[in-house]
């Protein structure tokens, strides 16, 4: 096996059978050398494990990215395709890649560490990414990379579609509904996403996560970001002085749709009535307790009614933000191209 420094295996396209496996060497193959080589690919991902995002250097440089997107507020819709400061959560939050979730029939789906342990479906990711089946026509392919086989399992559909809320639109958020120096507080902190937009443009940030604060904290030190913290709590149970809050919003999880851990803490996993009557109910009446009179709420769901509905009966909604996805060139039906998907605006204007 080729060795690679320690920081960019992720990156690397990778070696076998004496040849590097780059979409102009793949597509000087004949069809039956692209099926033969599969097998030995194959056995060069297994011997080398899942390679999660391993290059500090490039964690510094998204977060500079970060910093200096430019975004523009005038508009009521975002790019939510945008990757700037994605691989800064993805580093620091190993968790993301073992997140799964249940369609809305209540199937599970595997997360991307296990797609890539299963045998069958790997070796039918290597077979797609050779340019074999429904690239055949055009002779296309790609470089194979680590990487490559996790943004695979995404074009591909077959890996859940948990999202990471993304840095840019974070920086809208903050920029559009807030200004320097105000606390913004992150009910469902995740992955940092928000974290990261809000300590952007000079925010102030305070999340909540059972799950994710011992990353989210190594992050902060890593990057050195002043005024940020995240507690190891639920926002059902986080409460801080009253009007002390100058925005709130995050994207929080649904009741039986998305799941990311069994773990005894999370809403989803203690029942319906739970998850509305305490959880949600909860936290919207810490929020209102802590957010001043005037400012924003905002709330990232789609498709849950219920939420929305116990939102509104606290604020006033006043404003939505458009979410808009674009999905791959390489969708040949163009079906769902383009989707949208909602950040409801509140404000604090309801006693």
């Amino acid at each position: 096996m080729q060795k690679y420094p320690n920081d960019k295996i992720q990156d690397e396209v990778v070696e076998v059978n004496g040849h590097k496996l780059t979409k102009q060497y793949i597509q000087s193959l004949s069809k039956q050398e692209r099926i033969d080589l599969i097998e030995p690919t194959f056995q060069y991902f297994r011997n080398l494990g899942f390679i999660y995002p391993d290059n500090l250097d490039k964690v510094f440089s998204e977060f500079r990215r970060i910093l200096d997107s430019t975004i523009d507020i005038e508009s009521d819709e975002i790019y939510n395709n945008s990757s700037v400061g994605t691989y800064v959560c993805k580093y620091f939050c190993k968790s993301f890649f073992k997140t799964t979730e249940y369609d809305k029939k209540g199937n599970k789906k595997p997360s991307m560490v296990d797609l890539f342990y299963d045998d069958e479906i790997l070796k039918k990711l290597i077979y797609n990414r050779f340019g074999l089946g429904w690239f055949e026509e055009t002779n296309e392919s790609f470089n194979l990379s680590p990487k490559m086989i996790i943004q695979g399992f995404r074009s591909m559909r077959l890996v859940n579609m948990t999202s990471m809320f993304k840095p840019d639109v974070a920086k809208y958020m903050c920029l559009k509904y807030s200004q320097p120096d105000d606390l913004v507080y992150d009910y469902s902190a995740g992955f940092g996403g928000r974290m990261l937009g809000a300590a952007s443009c000079g925010r102030k940030y305070i999340g909540v996560d059972p799950l994710t604060n011992i990353e989210l904290n190594n992050m902060i030190d890593y990057l050195k970001l002043k005024n940020c913290k995240v507690f190891d709590n639920c926002s059902e149970d986080f409460i801080m002085n009253e009007n002390s809050v100058d925005m709130s919003f995050s994207s929080p999880p649904y009741y039986n749709y998305e799941v990311y851990s069994s773990d005894k803490t999370q809403a989803y996993n203690k029942g319906k009535d739970y998850f509305y009557n305490g959880y949600w109910k909860k936290t919207l009446d810490n929020i209102k307790y802590m957010l001043k009179p005037g400012k924003i709420f905002g709330l990232n769901v789609k498709d849950q009614p219920i939420m929305v509905e116990m939102a509104k009966e606290r604020f006033n909604l006043i404003d939505e933000v458009k979410l808009k996805t674009v999905r791959s060139h390489l969708n040949k039906k163009n079906i769902g191209a383009v989707k949208y998907e909602p950040i409801y605006i509140f404000m604090n204007d309801k006693e």
